[in-house]
C-alpha cells in the first residue's frame, strides 16, 4: 500500500497562527510567568514554536499520556510520564496538545493538573476536531478547527511516521 500526502495546513499558515496564539496567551497572563506543559509526543513541535514566539517568562514541563492504538481512541487514558507537583503548584499552566478529538485526554489532564494546586490552568490545542467529541470540552486557545480527518505532520504521526513534516496533512491510501 502506497500512501499519498495532501497538505491541509501549510507551514506558513501554521507559523502565523502560532504567533497569534503566543500573543493571546501573553495578553491573558499580563506578563506573569507561564509553564507550558507539552503533551508528548505529538505536541512537541507546536510547544517549541509556541515558546519561541512567546515574549515573556516561561518554562517547559512535559507529560505523556496514551489513549490511542493506531488510528483509534481506546477510551482509556494511561499516564506514562507524570508531572512533579513542585513544578506545577502555584503556577500558571498552559497545557499544550496537538489535537483534541474526543476531549477525554484534555479533560483528564486538566483534572490531573488541578490536583497539583496550580494558580491557573488553561488549555491550548493546535487542532480541534469537534466532530469526534464524546465529552464536553472547549480549549482556551485553538489553532485550527478541522473536519473529522486523520491528520499527520508537525508532530502528529501515522504509526510513528510523518511527525517531522513541517505542515499538517492527510494521508490518502491508494
Amino acid at each position: 500500500m502506497k500512501e499519498k500526502i495532501q497538505i491541509l495546513i501549510n507551514e506558513e499558515e501554521l507559523q502565523k497562527r502560532i504567533k497569534e496564539i503566543a500573543l493571546e496567551i501573553k495578553n491573558d497572563f499580563n506578563g506573569e510567568e507561564v509553564v507550558f506543559c507539552s503533551v508528548l509526543k505529538g505536541a512537541v513541535f507546536f510547544t517549541v514554536d509556541l515558546m519561541k514566539n512567546y515574549d515573556g517568562d516561561c518554562s517547559l514541563e512535559c507529560v505523556r499520556v496514551s489513549s490511542y492504538e493506531g488510528e483509534n481512541s481506546t477510551g482509556k487514558i494511561t499516564l506514562k510520564i507524570p508531572l512533579k507537583k513542585e513544578n506545577i503548584e502555584g503556577k500558571n499552566i498552559v497545557i499544550v496538545e496537538d489535537i483534541v478529538d474526543t476531549g477525554r485526554t484534555f479533560k483528564y489532564l486538566v483534572e490531573y493538573i488541578k490536583d497539583f494546586n496550580p494558580k491557573c490552568v488553561k488549555t491550548c490545542t493546535l487542532l480541534d476536531k469537534k466532530a469526534r467529541r464524546v465529552v464536553q470540552f472547549d480549549a482556551d486557545y485553538v489553532g485550527f478547527s478541522i473536519d473529522d480527518l486523520f491528520v499527520i505532520g508537525y508532530g502528529l504521526d501515522y504509526d510513528e511516521k510523518y511527525r517531522n513534516l513541517p505542515y499538517i496533512a492527510i494521508v490518502k491510501n491508494d
